[in-house]
Order: C-alpha cells, then sequence, then structure tokens
C-alpha cells in the first residue's frame, strides 16, 4: 500500500520495500518517495529517518507512600539517510528518490503488550525552495528472534502448590513459540492423594514486567518494589479434561495442542527495565484450594518469514 498526499505544489506517495513494512532486526528496509509536480516546484534536500517510539507503565510513589501507575514515554532517532535532492521539477513531471535504512539488531523490536508498547515508523522530510517543509511517515512493524531471552528455554519448569497432585510436561514438541505454529505435547499428572477436579486446562501466557521507571533503578533510596509492574495475558488455552476424581497411583497423560496465534504481539525480550516472558502453563481446577500448577519459559519469535519472501500485509500506513 502507498501512502499518497498533496501539498500546495506537489504530491508525494511513500512506498516501502518490503511493501508492507514488515522487516525482521538486523535487515534493511527499502524506501522510496515520488515526487509529483503539480505546478513547478523545486526540493532542495530530502531526508530518512528511523524512529522507534517506547512506551511503558511503571509504579511511582508519591509523599504519602502510596504507589500508582506512570507512563515513560520516549521517542529515538535510531538512524537518518540524506538522499540526493532532485532539485527544480517542472509541472507535471514525476521524480523518485530511493533509500534504505537498517534496522538494529539489538532490539527491542515491535511491542504491543499491556504494559510496554514498542512503536516503529520511517519519517520522509522533504525541503524546497523558500523553506517550506513536507513530512510524511510510515509505521512499520520490526520482527523479533527474540535473541535478548535466548536462555528462556533454558529455565527449569516452576510449580505452584503440588502438594496434592504433582504436575510434568512431556513430549513438548518445542520450546520456541512461533507465530501460527501449534505447540503440542503431553501434560503428565500424578495425583499424592484423592481430589475432585473441575478440570484441567493448559495456557499459553504472555507475562510483562517493568523494573523501574526513569532514574529509579540509579536511586539507591528507591524501593524495588515500588516501581515494579507486572502484567499476564492468555492468548490461548485449552482443556485437557472435564471434572472429576483423581486417585492416588493413578497416572493421567493428557496430549494437548495449543493453538499459537498467527501474529504475536511481543517477541520474548529482556532489555534493561523491560522484560516479556512467553511460557506455557497447565493448572488443575480445584474447588476451595490453591490450584496446582506448572509454568515452562517458551523462547517466543515474531519474525514469520524470511527477508526474501514478499509482503502481504498493507495495514501499517499513516500520514
Amino acid at each position: 500500500m502507498v501512502v499518497t498526499t498533496t501539498d500546495t505544489a506537489v504530491q508525494v506517495s511513500v512506498e516501502l520495500t518490503p511493501a508492507d513494512g514488515v522487516v525482521i532486526e538486523g535487515n534493511s528496509l527499502g524506501v522510496t518517495i515520488r515526487i509529483r509536480a503539480l505546478r513547478p516546484a523545486s526540493i532542495e534536500h530530502a531526508e530518512l529517518t528511523l524512529i522507534r517510539k517506547v512506551n511503558y507503565t511503571y509504579g511511582r510513589g508519591n509523599i504519602y507512600g502510596g504507589v500508582f501507575p506512570a507512563r515513560e514515554r520516549s521517542t529515538e532517532l535510531i538512524s537518518s539517510v540524506t538522499v540526493p535532492a532532485p532539485g527544480a521539477i517542472p509541472a507535471g513531471q514525476t521524480r523518485v528518490l530511493s533509500g534504505s535504512l537498517s534496522i538494529p539488531s539489538d532490539g527491542p523490536a515491535s511491542v504491543r503488550g499491556d504494559l510496554i508498547d514498542v512503536g516503529w515508523s520511517v519519517r520522509c522530510v522533504l525541503r524546497a525552495a523558500g523553506g517550506q517543509i513536507i513530512k510524511r511517515e510510515r509505521l512499520i512493524d520490526v520482527q523479533s528472534w527474540g535473541q535478548t531471552s535466548a536462555t528462556d528455554i533454558g529455565h527449569p519448569p516452576v510449580g505452584e502448590h503440588l502438594g496434592q497432585v504433582a504436575l510434568e510436561f512431556i513430549a513438548l514438541s518445542s520450546r520456541v513459540l512461533e507465530p501460527g505454529t501449534p505447540l503440542t505435547g503431553i501434560l503428565r499428572v500424578r495425583p499424592r492423594e484423592e481430589v475432585t477436579t473441575r478440570g484441567v486446562r493448559v495456557q499459553l501466557v504472555r507475562c510483562e514486567e517493568v523494573w523501574g521507571g526513569p532514574g529509579q533503578l540509579a536511586d539507591p533510596d528507591a524501593s524495588e518494589s515500588e516501581g515494579y509492574r507486572h502484567s499476564e495475558a492468555v492468548t490461548a488455552a485449552v482443556t485437557l479434561g472435564p471434572a472429576g476424581q483423581l486417585t492416588p497411583g493413578n497416572v493421567i497423560d493428557l496430549p494437548f495442542t495449543v493453538e499459537t496465534p498467527a501474529g504475536l504481539p511481543a517477541p520474548s525480550l529482556s532489555i534493561g527495565n523491560l522484560h516479556v516472558r512467553w511460557e506455557i502453563r497447565a493448572i488443575v481446577d480445584l474447588p476451595l484450594r490453591l490450584d496446582p500448577r506448572l509454568s515452562l519459559d517458551l523462547l517466543a519469535v515474531t519474525a514469520s518469514r524470511q527477508p526474501s519472501e514478499p509482503g502481504q500485509r498493507g495495514d501499517l500506513d499513516t500520514d
């Protein structure tokens, strides 16, 4: 999709390569600017800028000892390139400018979460004769292989309230979570005593953590818990069994398939005070008792294509 807008003297179109603006970190994004003169015009300067906007929610204390959510927003100009300006353009004629921008490989890539939001865009700035400034901006989607959290797949499972029922993931298809690729496996349930359940389920969970805001990490007097915020979202779930009785000594293997969304809102991320974890979580629902649960970290990637594959989405335009 092309963004086309008109100023007094020129009509400007901005095209991206890949056309949908989806690019994997560490790769390059091509930008083409088409300038059509509606009347005689002169473009003296042309520049492309890669922009990253990071917004997140953290906890901030007040003088009364309370803690409330605060929002931090920052805009970074990652890189800029100047492309040769066309100079004078006769009325009715078109000039085409091209350039490319390199996407850094060290993140953070695009994130659309509850606490953390990272957005990317490309800004095109043209300066016409007489000082007129013409700006166009396109949103892009930077995908990631999640390498800042590569160690997550080495974390052992974490269990809670397993005194009555032991849980174990076996035959898990992968600990790498890929867009649109189902996660399959077997949940092994070992009752230690007779219990009545309201069902067993497996969930795919996105966990966001923010460890403080601006200046808090460097403040020796700041409480670590003051700035900390945590959010969880269940993105997929499957019920493995109905309500029933679990008997000690009766080991139950429950196969499962969890459908992974085609477009993950965030990769696994661990940069500074911002963290996004993905986990598969098994829960045995017990009435009037704490639910036994087992969580296992996954490595989530948002990169869904190789750089050579053609784009298929075109909904990232902004003017």
